[in-house]
């Protein structure tokens, strides 16, 4: 894995822009994921909404986001090339930075887990909008409620009990999910984790079948570029509820 010294100077010695991140200006979402892999290795980042109209230009006027179309934030830019969809996106960053594995095989299988772990994701968020996909949660916070204790009751323990198994497959579950270092499905792991906990927090609580993954998440939560993003005014808060 790169160094964020030497990710500095890899960005030097290439192109000088910085990245360029599209998301909502008010929520953390889906972005949480790629904002993880920047500030882990000092990668520095410029966010290019700040309002609800910037969304609104970049996305839903005739004028939105030029170059090799793009369906919905977030989407990362540097010069001329522009990437969507989060879970590609960690895979490019990961490959690009070295956050991943040192063999084929694992690098496939870290494939499959980050699939698993966005599948996972996007299962917890529609629980929370079971009546309209697309409409805010706050819309049909009663209408959902069957939806949201469903996942709870049978899907959170089925998916945490496997990522459990998969953390345990790699030196007893005490340090990454894969080798010895760390790669980003490590990181969306830790992610999905802090969002599963806010927005389902007496399921985590007693979730005793997953000891392995709650250390994971207080182990990944201590690096020291993560508590400081963590503890930063550029982190958005969760909002406990729709996985985000």
């Amino acid at each position: 894995m790169l160094h964020t010294q030497e990710v500095r100077m890899t960005e030097e010695a290439g192109q000088t822009e910085e990245w360029e991140l599209f998301y909502h200006h008010f929520l953390i979402g889906r972005s949480a994921y790629i904002r993880l892999i920047f500030e882990e290795l000092g990668i520095p980042y410029k966010d290019m909404i700040k309002s609800k109209e910037d969304i609104m230009k970049y996305f839903y006027s005739k004028d939105k986001l030029a170059g090799f179309p793009v369906l919905f934030p977030p989407v990362i830019r540097k010069g001329d090339f522009q990437l969507g969809q989060t879970s590609v996106i960690c895979k490019y960053l990961g490959e690009k930075y070295g956050l991943v594995p040192d063999n084929e095989q694992d690098k496939w299988r870290a494939d499959m887990i980050n699939t698993e772990l966005h599948d996972y994701l996007a299962q917890g968020r529609l629980a929370f909008h079971g009546i309209n996909p697309t409409a805010s949660y706050f819309t049909q916070v009663e209408e959902t409620k069957p939806y949201i204790e469903r996942f709870a009751a049978e899907r959170i323990p089925k998916y945490l009990s496997y990522f459990e198994s998969v953390l345990k497959y790699n030196n007893g579950g005490k340090g990454f999910l894969f080798g010895d270092k760390l790669t980003y499905v490590d990181l969306t792991l830790f992610w999905v984790l802090k969002a599963t906990e806010a927005s389902y927090p007496d399921t985590w609580k007693s979730a005793d079948y997953c000891p392995l993954l709650k250390s994971f998440r207080d182990r990944i939560e201590r690096r020291s570029n993560i508590a400081a993003y963590l503890n930063s005014d550029r982190f958005v808060p969760l909002e406990n509820n729709s996985m985000m």
